[in-house]
């Protein structure tokens, strides 16, 4: 009987020191999946590669420990096994959720780049910066744009825009992998569009057959406001002028004809033959100037009531504002000589 005492604890004995001793190496693969101690590791995902296909590759090349337990970690964790192709460097002492996290997000992923487009950005500006990053060339996306048909709401073609997309790529924070189609970032910027107008579209009404109208006068906003608490008179002026059959006369629309910047415009500038110079034509331009951000676009919803006319730069972000004109060119006189 004693012997047999003695058996089963022995018995239950080995059993819980082998299931410690298992719990604790399987706590170890979870910790530090990868073999290698203080090292760089290369996790190279490529295009269609699942997660379990590169944990496989990486167990072939010998560069992890026991893939039965990684895998039961993934699938009993309910982890995101989601990766995102490109050429990843990761410390060895990554943990196992760290690691696919990572995958997950492009998080260490040498072909990730994170672009800023501000507001106010044309799609040229848009266009130079994605190539200075190394997503793509300038040249395919502009081809890219000109092919595009998923155009956002009732848009129509217009001979007279310069880029059918102006205005609607939205200025924001992104995450490109270096080599991307030109089609792929378009739906991702336009899509973030689509969800900003969408997020307000309750509050102000939007009607989506006048969407474009809205955006083009939001972008002249953005780009002739510099201070957002001036942004709703601006766009009063702009409402005012065309209720009263003025035209806008809009420098930065003269600009974007120009197609150039300058700190200064002559009056030969206004005389520019573009159906967006709004010295020359009346009412709108054919379409948005720039990518304006969200502060312009409410101003454009809802302008302040006033009945300015004018405005003229302090050129320190602010402006003066006026419904007359004598006023209005006192005061411009006064600031050019400054």
């Amino acid at each position: 009987m004693k012997k047999r005492v003695k058996m089963l604890m022995f018995i239950i004995i080995t059993l819980v020191c082998v299931s410690s001793l298992a719990y604790l190496y399987f706590n170890n693969v979870v910790n530090h999946p990868f073999k290698q101690k203080n090292l760089k590791i290369e996790v190279t995902v490529k295009d269609g590669d699942s997660l379990y296909k590169v944990l496989d590759s990486l167990h072939k090349d010998k560069k992890i420990n026991n893939l039965f337990f990684i895998k039961f970690y993934i699938k009993n964790k309910n982890l995101d096994t989601n990766i995102k192709k490109g050429s990843y460097e990761f410390s060895s002492e990554v943990d196992l959720q760290q690691l696919v996290k990572s995958l997950n997000t492009g998080e260490h992923n040498k072909n990730l780049v994170k672009i800023t487009v501000p507001e106010g950005y044309n799609v040229d500006n848009i266009a130079t910066l994605l190539q200075e990053k190394g997503v793509i060339s300038k040249k395919d996306f502009l081809y890219s744009l000109s092919v595009y048909d998923n155009l956002p709401y009732n848009k129509k073609n217009t001979s007279n825009k310069k880029y059918e997309l102006e205005g609607y790529l939205y200025p924001d924070t992104y995450e490109f992998l270096k080599g991307s189609k030109g089609s792929y970032i378009i739906d991702t910027m336009v899509d973030r569009f689509n969800k900003a107008i969408n997020e307000i579209s309750s509050k102000y009404n939007i009607e989506k057959d006048n969407i474009d109208n809205i955006i083009t006068i939001a972008s002249i906003i953005e780009k002739e406001a510099e201070n957002d608490n001036e942004r709703g008179k601006v766009a009063s002026v702009f409402y005012n002028r065309i209720q009263n059959e003025m035209k806008l006369e809009s420098c930065a629309t003269v600009l974007y004809a120009l197609g150039k910047h300058k700190d200064k415009l002559y009056y030969n500038d206004l005389k520019v033959k573009s159906p967006y110079n709004t010295y020359l034509a009346k009412g709108l331009p054919p379409g948005p100037i720039c990518s304006p951000g969200m502060p312009s676009i409410v101003a454009a919803l809802k302008p302040d009531k006033t009945s300015y006319l004018f405005f003229v730069s302090y050129n320190d972000g602010t402006h003066f504002f006026t419904d007359n004109y004598n006023e209005f060119l006192k005061v411009k006189a006064a600031t050019q000589e400054n």
